[in-house]
């Protein structure tokens, strides 16, 4: 296990003095390479166009509504789940986003959570809910397994599982003393014990930004590997196993996401401080089967709703395609038929979408995008 302290900077000085000489010295201790995105093509025209297509979207049933959905999930019959962290359930529909029904409530209970904060399916094809109180394990037939109580507190920005019946964490772990406040990335045993922490946490004056502002959603490789996106500043990191091993840096950006975003992670007020999600930051990583990587980043401006950008970056670090879209997607999933879920605001209240994202080359002679289609 990998263990030290992350000393906080006492100034933006020395924070902009950080993230030109300590990080990257950082990085390379551990391993990272250069990002290999070229100077040349930051602001050029993109070779790939992508367009973000809503196949259907769902507010639910009469007298069914979301308060605050979380995260989402397809299984293989074509269920979709779907978390409300608010109300501490999670709802069921059917592949067409119909026919809601409540499968966990409220409650401790074998069949029960406290705030379903995300989903992870494994290779083996058991998936893993991690609540408030810790980790509710299903089989692929929807039955309870078991459940693990867990109580370190984390920063939490993603989760996958390893198909060992462990699980991996990304965000910052503990508090500015714990011996693993340095790291980002968290591996774990299936009995909720420590086996490893690699990729550098985000360097702040404030602890609990650092805690929130870590890391990022995770992915694994069809190849066994690991993509971590960090925003603040956007970075999308590969490892080649889930131990942290072979780390490379695959592009580096703050065009996309600034180090300065991370100063809204956290709003503080008088009495304390309460987290906020009002900040532009990495929501959605997956690689595609040709080895592309498709990364989600929902936009929060000073004012306004939020929105979201689309980006498809090559396996070198280039970015191919960048498409900007009006709708602030969270939750994001990919499904077992090549498509994505995701949730969203539409006014008055949240909805479930089941979104198709098509890459083409961009040529003149490509059509416009279909109807129900952002980009291009």
């Amino acid at each position: 296990m990998s263990v030290s302290m992350l000393n906080p900077t006492p100034s933006n000085a020395a924070m902009t003095l950080f993230a030109k000489v300590a990080l990257p010295w950082m990085l390379g201790l551990a391993g990272l390479a250069e990002p290999g995105l070229a100077a040349a093509q930051r602001g050029a025209a993109y070779p790939m166009s992508l367009s973000v297509c809503k196949v259907w979207s769902t507010r639910g049933d009469v007298g069914f509504g979301f308060v605050w959905p979380g995260a989402t999930m397809q299984w293989p019959d074509g269920t979709i789940w779907v978390s409300d962290t608010e109300l501490s359930e999670v709802w069921a529909f059917s592949g067409e986003g119909l026919g809601a029904s409540r499968v966990l409530r409220e409650g401790d209970g074998p069949r029960e959570i406290r705030r379903a904060r995300s989903f992870a399916t494994s290779s083996a094809g058991d998936v893993v809910l991690r609540d408030d109180r810790g980790f509710l394990f299903l089989g692929e037939n929807k039955r309870f397994v078991r459940r693990l109580r867990w109580g370190a507190p984390v920063g939490f920005s993603g989760m996958v599982a390893t198909g060992e019946g462990g699980f991996i964490l990304s965000g910052g772990i503990g508090d500015s003393d714990h011996e693993l406040a340095r790291w980002a990335v968290h591996r774990f045993d299936g009995e909720g014990r420590p086996v490893k922490s690699w990729h550098p946490a985000l360097n702040h004056p404030k602890w609990e930004t650092v805690r929130r502002a870590s890391g990022g959603p995770m992915a694994v490789t069809q190849d066994g590997g690991l993509l971590v996106s960090d925003a603040a500043p956007f970075r999308i990191t590969r490892y080649a196993d889930l131990l942290g091993n072979g780390a490379h840096v695959v592009i580096e950006d703050e065009q996309v996401v600034s180090a300065s975003e991370a100063d809204r992670a956290v709003t503080y007020e008088a009495d304390g401080y309460s987290t906020t999600n009002a900040w532009t930051q990495s929501v959605f990583l997956h690689e595609l089967e040709n080895g592309d990587i498709l990364n989600v980043v929902k936009v929060w401006p000073e004012e306004g709703p939020s929105s979201s950008e689309w980006l498809l970056v090559s396996p070198e670090g280039d970015i191919l395609a960048r498409t900007p879209v009006e709708t602030g997607y969270s939750g994001l999933s990919a499904t077992p038929d090549g498509h994505y879920l995701a949730t969203y605001w539409d006014d008055p209240e949240y909805a479930l979408a089941k979104l198709d994202v098509e890459v083409r080359s961009w040529t003149e002679a490509s059509p416009a995008p279909a109807a129900g289609c952002v980009g291009g």
